[in-house]
C-alpha cells in the first residue's frame, strides 16, 4: 500500500497553508504553540493514524512528549518522557539526525515502549524524522498507520522537510534567544568568579570555587581536578564537585587516580594542551582508550581540559556525565577557560616555591662546580656530581657514553642503585633516526617510558636490564671550535627505573649540569693530554739515560735496557731473542723474569718462519701485541706451563743488516699495554738498537786492544827472557874462551853484568870479535860449550810457539805445572835486582803442589809480579812468600757446579802469616784495594785479567805506611 494518503493533485490551497504555517513557525516564539501549529498541520494535510513529536532533553539524554493524534481516545502515552537507552531507535535518530522508515513498527525489537503502543493501536508502517537544524537535534516527529510498509513521494517529503526543518529552526533560535537571556553565561559566569577567587583565603577554596563553578554552568554528573604527579606518571584526584562526593563515596578506589599507562592517547593530548571530548558516540581517542578511560572514570561522557603553567602540565579539569552527551562549543570553551583559570590560580601558589626552587637550583649549580674543584681525580668528581643530580631530580641512574669509531658508545662513567650492577659493555650504535632526533640538539631530551616509546630500539635491551625505565638524554657540546663530528660528543643519561615525567625546569637543569660536566670534561683531557706529553717526555729522557749510563759491556748494556723496559712496563718478563740469519730458530740470549710464576722454559725454541706475530714485527718497526695463541703450536707448548698470556713483540732493526733480533715482552691476558708510551718506546727501542751495535763494536775494539796490549807485553816479557838467557849463555861461552886465553878480565868484566840491571832494560850482545873467537878444543870445554848450547836450544824451542801460534793473539795452553819449579825460576830471573837493592827473599812453607796454568805465561806474570814488589818496596826490606790452599765457599743456589780449589800464594813484608790473612780479612777502609796505583799498572792488569781468565785472580792490600800486599790465587791441579 502507497504511503500517499492524500491522492489529490499539488494545488495552490496547499502551497499556500504551508506558507501560512511555515510563517507562523518563523514568527511565533512559544514552543507549545510551534508544535501544536505543527502537529494539526500534519493532522490535517496528512492521514496518519498516530502523530507524536518528542523534544530532547539533551541534560537528561531523553524525549519529552509534547503532543499529538492516536487512533484511540488514550493519548497518556504521548505527554510521557521517553528515555533514550543504547541501542534504542529513537537513540539512533537523535544521534545520526538522519530519518528511519520502519515497515511494521510492532516487530521492531528496538522500538521500546513505543512497539508496545504500535500494538495497542494497531500501528504498523511508521517513519520517524530528526527536528534537526545546524547539526544539532531538537527532536522527533513521529507519524504512523494502520498499513505495513510506509513510502514517501518527493512532494511529500518536501513538505516535511519544509515543514519539521522550520519547526526545528524555530526551536534553535528559541534555545539561542534563551541562553542569550539566560544568566548562565560564560562570561559573565567567569567574571563573577574572579572577584569571588579574590575573597578566598586558600588555594583549597578557590579550587572548590572554580570546580563548584563549572559543575554549576555545564550540569554535569560531576566535575573533578586531577593532578598530576610527573615521578609516577600518575594523575591523583585533588577537587570534586560536592554536591556529587556522597554519590562517589563507593567510588573512592577508582576515582582516586589514573595512571597514564590506562591512556597514553589521553595524556598525550593532555601533554600537547588539546581539549578532549567524548561523548554520543565521539571521542577523539582510540577506542580501547576511550573504553578504558571511561570505565575507570565510571562515566559515559567526558570534557577535560589540560591545567597547564609554564609549559609543564599541571593536570586537568574534567567534566563527567553519567549518560552519553554531545558536548556544545560553549561548553568546550568554558572548560577550556576554567582549566586556564586554574593555572593562574596554582601558579600563584608556586610562586614562592618557585622561587625558592630557582634560589636552589642557582645554590645546586654552584655546588656542582665547588663538587668539581674539591675533588682530587675525575673519577671522584664525576661520583660526587652524580650524587647531586640524583638527590635533586630524584633519579637513580646517571651514565656517560663516549662514542667509538665503531658507532658503539662505551660507559665511561656509571652510577646505579646498590641492587643494580653498573653498565659495563658498549651499547650499540644509533639508527639514524635516533641520530636525526638528537641531531646538533644540547638540550636534553625526554623519554618519559622506554618500553612504550619507539626511540633508541638498540639501547633498550641493555637499558631494560639495567632497570632504566624512564631518561634524560643530553648531548655534550664540542669542547672547542674544531671541525669534531657531533657523533663524537659524548652523552649524560639520567635515568629512573619506573616510568616518569621530566619538566622543563629538571631539562633545563641536567642541560646546565651536562655543561658543566663536559668542561670537567675537556680540562680533564687536557690535563690528561700534557701528563701523557709530560710522561712521553720523562719517558724520552729517561730512557736516553739509562742507555748513556748503561754498562758497556754488552750483555750488561742489554740487560739494563731490558730491566728499564719491565720495570716502566711493570711487566713480568722481558727477553731478548735472537738467532743468526743460518739457523730458522731463536733462543732467549737475555731475560728477566721478575715473577718465578712466568718463567720461560730454559730451553725455549721458537721457530721465527711459521709465527706470524714475529714477521709481522719483522716488517715493521712498531709494537706489535699479540696472544700467545696466535703462535704456531710448536712455540704455543713452550708457554703452555708459564702464566704468560699477552706478548708484545719489536723487531730490532739495524740498516741494511739482516735482523736477528727481537725484544719480548710477556704478561697475562688481563693485561693492558700503555699505547700512549708505546711510539717514545719504539723510539727508544731504535735508540737501544744504535747504542747496542755501537757498544758492541766499541767492546770489540776495547777486547782487540786489551789483547794487543797483552799480547805486547807478553812478547816482550819473553824477549826479555830470550835476552837474558842468550845473554847468560854468550857470557859462560867468553869466559870460557877467556880463561883458556888467559884473559880473566874479560870475564869479570862479563860476570859484571849479568843480571837486570832496572826493568826494562836490556844489556848489549857480544859484539863480532867474539862471535869469531875460536873455542878450546878440549873436552871439559867443549861439554860445556855443548851444555850452554842446550840451554840456548831449549829457549828458543820454548819461545818456538810463541811465533808460531800466538802472532797476533795469544794462545792458552793450559795443563798442570809444578808451582815450585816455576817459582825458583822467576825469582832466579830477578836475583840480581834484589841482590843490588839488598832485598831479602823468603819463601815460608814451600809446596810441590800443581797449578792449572800456562807455564810460560805463568813465568812471565810471577817475573812482573816480583819485578814490580822489587821496584816499590824500599831497599833492605825482606821479602815474604807464603803457601796456602784455599776453598771458596759454594753459592747455595748452585748445588752441582762446587768451586775447585785454589793456591793462594801471599806476597809481603810481613813475617806472619796471621798478619796477612788479617790484613786481607779486614782491608783498610781508608784507601780500596782498586785505588792502588802502580806506575806499570797496566801490566799488572793484564796479569790480572789472564789470571781471572785462567780461574784465579791477582789482588792488592795497601797496608800501613806505604806497605803492600799481593795476593796470588791459582786453580789447583788437582
Amino acid at each position: 500500500m502507497s504511503g500517499e494518503q492524500n491522492q489529490e493533485p499539488w494545488n495552490e490551497n496547499k502551497l499556500v497553508t504551508l506558507g501560512r504555517v511555515v510563517e507562523t513557525l518563523r514568527e511565533e516564539e512559544n514552543p507549545d504553540v510551534l508544535i501544536e501549529t505543527t502537529l494539526n498541520y500534519l493532522h490535517s494535510e496528512f492521514d496518519y493514524s498516530l502523530i507524536w513529536i518528542g523534544l530532547y532533553d539533551r541534560l537528561e539524554h531523553r524525549l519529552f512528549g509534547k503532543g499529538g493524534f492516536a487512533p484511540t481516545n488514550d493519548t497518556t502515552l504521548l505527554k510521557q518522557r521517553f528515555n533514550l537507552l543504547p541501542g534504542d531507535i529513537l537513540e539512533q535518530v537523535v544521534i545520526q539526525q538522519r530519518p528511519i522508515t520502519i515497515a511494521n513498527l510492532q516487530q521492531e525489537m528496538r522500538g521500546g515502549e513505543w512497539r508496545k503502543a504500535a500494538e495497542d493501536f494497531g500501528i504498523q508502517g511508521t517513519i520517524l524524522y530528526p527536528l534537526r537544524c545546524k547539526d544539532r537535534c531538537f527532536g522527533v516527529a513521529l507519524l504512523g498507520w494502520q498499513g505495513w510498509g510506509i513510502s514517501q513521494s518527493s512532494g511529500e517529503k518536501a513538505q516535511f522537510s519544509l515543514l519539521l526543518g522550520g519547526l526545528a529552526a524555530a526551536l534553535y533560535q528559541i534555545e539561542v534567544n534563551w541562553q542569550h537571556s539566560s544568566t548562565k553565561r560564560p562570561d559573565q559566569s567567569l567574571f563573577q568568579v574572579l572577584d569571588e577567587l579574590l575573597e578566598l583565603p586558600s588555594i583549597a577554596l578557590r579550587l572548590d570555587k572554580l570546580v563548584s563553578m563549572t559543575q554549576g554552568f555545564i550540569s554535569g554528573s560531576r566535575t573533578n581536578v586531577y593532578w598530576y604527579s610527573p615521578e609516577r606518571r600518575y594523575f591523583w584526584h585533588r577537587v570534586g564537585s560536592r554536591q556529587t562526593l556522597h554519590k562517589l563515596a563507593d567510588l573512592r578506589s577508582t576515582t582516586a587516580g589514573l595512571m597514564v599507562a590506562e591512556a597514553s592517547d589521553f595524556y598525550q593530548s593532555m601533554v600537547d594542551g588539546n581539549l578532549v571530548t567524548i561523548g554520543a558516540g565521539k571521542s577523539m581517542l582510540r577506542a580501547e582508550s576511550t573504553e578504558r578511560l571511561l570505565k575507570r572514570l565510571r562515566s559515559r561522557s567526558l570534557l577535560a581540559a589540560p591545567i597547564q603553567a609554564q609549559g609543564e602540565l599541571l593536570g586537568f579539569l574534567s567534566v563527567e556525565d553519567n549518560n552519553p552527551r554531545i558536548w556544545e562549543e560553549v561548553e568546550r570553551k568554558y572548560v577550556s577557560a576554567a582549566a586556564q583559570l586554574i593555572g593562574l590560580v596554582v601558579a600563584n601558589e608556586k610562586i614562592e616555591s618557585l622561587f625558592d626552587l630557582a634560589l636552589n637550583d642557582i645554590n645546586f649549580a654552584a655546588e656542582i662546580a665547588q663538587a668539581m674543584v674539591q675533588s682530587v681525580s675525575k673519577e671522584v668528581a664525576m661520583k660526587n656530581c652524580s650524587k647531586l643530580l640524583c638527590k635533586r631530580l630524584n633519579a637513580e641512574y646517571v651514565i656517560i657514553l663516549q662514542p667509538q669509531k665503531n658507532g658503539h658508545f662505551h660507559p665511561i662513567f656509571s652510577t646505579q642503585p646498590l641492587n643494580r650492577r653498573p653498565l659495563t659493555v658498549p651499547l650499540a650504535p644509533l639508527e639514524p633516526k635516533d641520530r636525526q632526533w638528537l641531531g646538533n640538539k644540547t638540550e636534553a631530551m625526554t623519554i618519559e617510558d622506554l618500553e612504550e616509546n619507539l626511540r633508541l630500539p638498540k639501547w633498550k635491551e641493555s637499558l631494560s636490564q639495567l632497570g632504566v625505565r624512564s631518561l634524560l638524554l643530553c648531548q655534550m657540546s664540542k669542547r672547542d671550535n674544531s671541525q669534531e663530528l657531533l657523533d663524537d660528543l659524548p652523552f649524560l643519561i639520567v635515568g629512573h627505573s619506573t616510568p616518569r615525567t621530566w619538566n622543563r625546569t629538571e631539562r633545563a637543569l641536567v642541560t646546565t649540569v651536562t655543561h658543566q660536566i663536559n668542561l670537567l670534561l675537556t680540562l680533564n683531557h687536557y690535563s690528561d693530554s700534557a701528563k701523557q706529553s709530560l710522561l712521553v717526555y720523562q719517558t724520552l729522557q729517561s730512557g736516553l739515560s739509562t742507555l748513556v749510563l748503561a754498562p758497556s759491556d754488552p750483555v750488561q748494556f742489554e740487560r739494563t735496557w731490558i730491566e728499564y723496559l719491565a720495570n716502566l712496563l711493570d711487566c713480568p718478563v722481558a727477553a731478548l731473542i735472537s738467532w743468526t740469519p743460518q739457523n730458522p730458530w731463536a733462543t732467549v740470549t737475555t731475560a728477566l723474569v721478575q715473577n718465578p710464576r712466568f718463567a720461560l722454559a730454559p730451553d725455549l725454541m721458537i721457530p721465527i718462519a711459521n709465527n706470524a706475530p714475529i714477521q709481522e714485527a719483522l716488517t715493521t718497526r712498531r709494537f706489535v701485541s699479540c696472544s700467545v695463541a696466535q703462535l704456531s703450536p710448536a712455540t704455543r707448548k713452550s708457554f703452555s706451563n708459564s702464566g704468560i698470556s699477552k706478548l708484545l713483540i719489536i723487531a730490532l732493526h739495524q740498516d741494511e743488516n739482516p735482523i736477528t733480533d727481537i725484544l719480548l715482552l710477556c704478561d697475562d691476558k688481563e693485561r693492558q699495554w700503555p699505547v700512549n708510551l708505546l711510539p717514545s718506546l719504539e723510539t727508544l727501542t731504535q735508540q737501544f738498537t744504535w747504542f747496542r751495535h755501537y757498544r758492541y763494536r766499541l767492546h770489540q775494539q776495547a777486547r782487540a786492544g786489551e789483547d794487543l796490549q797483552t799480547l805486547n807485553w807478553y812478547k816482550h816479557r819473553c824477549l826479555e827472557m830470550l835476552h837474558q838467557s842468550v845473554r847468560e849463555s854468550v857470557n859462560s861461552l867468553l869466559d870460557l874462551d877467556a880463561s883458556r886465553n888467559g884473559k880473566r878480565e874479560r870475564g869479570s868484566a862479563g860476570a859484571g853484568e849479568q843480571g837486570i840491571a832496572e826493568a826494562g832494560e836490556l844489556g848489549k850482545l857480544p859484539t863480532s870479535e867474539f862471535r869469531g873467537t875460536i873455542l878450546s878444543p878440549q873436552p871439559l870445554q867443549l861439554m860445556r860449550n855443548q851444555q850452554l848450547l842446550h840451554q840456548l836450544e831449549a829457549t828458543l824451542a820454548m819461545l818456538t810457539p810463541i811465533l808460531k801460534d800466538e802472532e797476533w793473539q795469544l794462545a792458552t795452553n793450559l795443563g798442570a805445572i809444578p808451582f815450585a819449579s816455576i817459582l825458583k825460576r822467576s825469582l832466579g830471573r830477578v836475583e840480581s835486582l834484589y841482590e843490588r837493592r839488598q832485598i831479602g827473599v823468603k819463601v815460608h812453607k814451600p809446596s810441590k803442589l800443581s797449578v792449572f796454568a800456562d807455564r810460560l805465561k805463568l813465568e812471565c806474570i810471577l817475573f812482573e809480579l816480583f819485578l814490580t814488589f822489587c821496584c816499590q818496596t824500599p831497599a833492605k826490606t825482606q821479602l815474604h812468600l807464603w803457601y796456602s790452599t784455599l776453598n771458596p765457599e759454594p753459592d747455595p743456589t748452585d748445588s752441582i757446579n762446587a768451586p775447585p780449589p785454589l793456591l793462594e800464594f801471599l806476597m809481603g813484608e810481613s813475617d806472619s802469616f796471621a798478619d796477612c790473612q788479617n790484613a786481607i780479612a779486614m782491608p783498610n777502609p781508608a784507601i780500596a784495594s782498586s785505588s792502588i796505583e802502580f806506575p806499570n799498572s797496566m801490566n799488572l792488569t793484564i796479569c790480572q785479567n789472564i789470571l781471572r781468565s785462567w780461574g784465579g785472580d791477582l789482588e792488592f792490600y795497601q797496608l800501613e805506611k806505604e806497605r803492600y800486599l799481593m795476593r796470588f790465587l791459582l786453580r789447583l791441579a788437582n
